[in-house]
This record gives structure tokens, C-alpha cells and sequence, in this order.
């Protein structure tokens, strides 16, 4: 009888810590899953930034026209079979210098602003980023 006694007293405590072992595993599980959440929506903030392609093809920039944010990159690529150049009107904020077929000149825009740009092999060809 004695020996019973002892042998339910000590499996009550083994299962007493057990239920606490285990409560506490919970626990962590849903701290875990709450930062995993906190993490994704940094990610998701991250990628805002896009990069924009403007393409140079028929003596013209397409778009002439172009809407981005703050941030975002603009790649031009030439399409044409003959050189052209990438210029902003306002001196020395952007020049890709000559461009042949299939070439590419890219340019992060970090204030706002209207950024007017044009050929200056090609006058004729110009077009405008405008920057929010």
C-alpha cells in the first residue's frame, strides 16, 4: 500500500511538469508565429521600389511620358539600329552617352521632381519622368 502511494505521488509530479513543459512549448510556438508575421510585413515595405523601362525604338521614347516614385529606377534600352543618347535638360543630372542597338543606360531618381530628358543625336525625340 505504501509503495502505491509513492508510486502516484511521483507520477503525479511527472505529469505535473510535463503539462508544464508542454504549456510552455506553446507558448513559444505563438511568440514565433507572431514574429515570422512582423518579418513579412518589413519584406512587403521593401519592395515598393520598381524599376521602369522606357524603350527607344522609331526615333521615340515609350513612354514620352512617364509617372514613378521616389526610389524607383528607369532603365532605357535601345531598340533602334542606330545611336541614340539619353539626356536630361537639366545639365548634369543624367547622360548615358551613345547608346548602340540593345544597349541599356539606367538611372535611380532619389528627389521629386519633373525630369525632362532628350536625344542629342535626335533632337526631336524627347520625353519627361516625372518623379512623386
Amino acid at each position: 500500500m505504501e509503495n502505491t502511494k509513492l508510486w502516484l505521488r511521483y507520477s503525479l509530479t511527472v505529469l505535473i511538469i510535463l503539462l508544464i513543459f508542454l504549456s510552455l512549448s506553446a507558448c513559444k510556438s505563438v511568440y514565433s508565429s507572431t514574429t515570422l508575421t512582423s518579418s513579412t510585413v518589413i519584406t512587403t515595405t521593401q519592395t515598393s521600389v520598381s524599376n521602369v523601362t522606357v524603350t527607344l525604338s522609331n526615333f521615340a521614347f515609350s513612354p514620352a511620358s512617364l509617372n514613378i516614385k521616389v526610389g524607383d529606377t528607369v532603365t532605357w534600352i535601345n531598340k533602334d539600329a542606330v545611336m541614340h543618347t539619353v539626356v536630361s535638360d537639366t545639365a548634369g543630372i543624367f547622360e548615358s552617352g551613345n547608346l548602340a542597338q540593345n544597349a541599356t543606360f539606367s538611372y535611380t531618381f532619389t528627389s521629386a521632381g519633373t525630369f525632362k530628358y532628350h536625344c542629342s543625336i535626335h533632337p526631336s525625340m524627347t520625353g519627361t519622368i516625372i518623379v512623386k
